[in-house]
């Protein structure tokens, strides 16, 4: 991973240290290892040792292009009613340690594709990671229950954009969630994004997304790119630990008010 140094293997015991909030849910929800060391703590990610906070300072997009563990957490990522994202440092969700989610969902691409299923979403055919396939149906469960009292609805859920594809973001280096099976694309056609939007003066935010289809992937530990300052309202990819209250630390709320 990018401006992640390894570390050795050797450890110092503190036991009696509490691991910070942030990589107790990563623990809890990914399945990783995590101990004691110099003063900090460091996660286990198969051979791979990495801190959990690497001790750099970093502007906002320094943490999305080379993130350690802790930064994933830098903003928190908000529910409620949609809102205009004006505050250019508000990208919640877009730190991602590739480290990460390659020990969970699969390292290479053949890995991933092995572990893929198909999952019937709100009546089209997708496959998606089976560790996050209940989310999924969970999802569509809600989103069709949605499209029974509003039919309109529907039009947002037909030509989905894509679930698994084995890429990096469009103008980076960086792996996409799509590469692990855990994103979703709805209609890119009703969808806004900020790479469509560049102009002179910038990019204006702009969605055309309903908050019932938000509320309803909220709900089963998806995040939805509307709510990034470098917005992409069709894209939904499962973050349960961006969702969860008790993975931000005290220190995090203080900082995030």
């Amino acid at each position: 991973m990018v401006g992640l140094a390894l570390l050795s293997l050797s450890s110092t015991s503190a036991a009696d240290v509490k691991p910070p909030a942030g990589l107790r849910c990563l623990e809890r929800l990914y399945g990783i290892k995590s101990e004691p060391r110099d003063g900090g703590f460091v996660a286990q990610l198969g051979k791979s040792v990495l801190p959990y906070d690497d001790g750099q300072a970093k502007n906002a997009m320094q943490r999305i292009e080379s993130p350690d563990l802790e930064d994933m957490f830098s903003e928190r990522y908000r529910t409620g009613p949609i809102r205009k994202v004006q505050r250019a440092e508000e990208d919640p969700g877009r730190a991602r340690v590739e480290a990460l989610f390659m020990q969970r969902y699969g390292r290479t691409q053949a890995a991933v594709a092995a572990a893929l299923v198909s999952v019937d979403f709100v009546g089209s055919r997708v496959r998606v990671h089976r560790l996050t396939a209940s989310a999924f149906r969970a999802v569509a469960h809600r989103l069709a229950k949605l499209v029974q009292h509003k039919p309109e609805l529907r039009a947002f859920l037909t030509g989905i954009g894509g679930t698994f594809a084995w890429r990096p973001i469009a103008g980076t280096q960086r792996r996409s969630a799509h590469s692990y099976g855990i994103a979703i694309d709805l209609n890119v056609k009703l969808a806004h994004y900020w790479r469509w939007r560049m102009n002179s003066a910038g990019m204006a935010w702009d969605n055309s997304y309903p908050q019932e289809i938000v509320d309803a992937f909220e709900a089963e530990g998806f995040i939805w790119g509307g709510r990034w300052y470098h917005y992409d309202t069709m894209h939904f990819e499962y973050r349960p630990e961006l969702l969860d209250a008790a993975c931000y630390s005290e220190r995090d709320e203080k900082r995030l008010e």
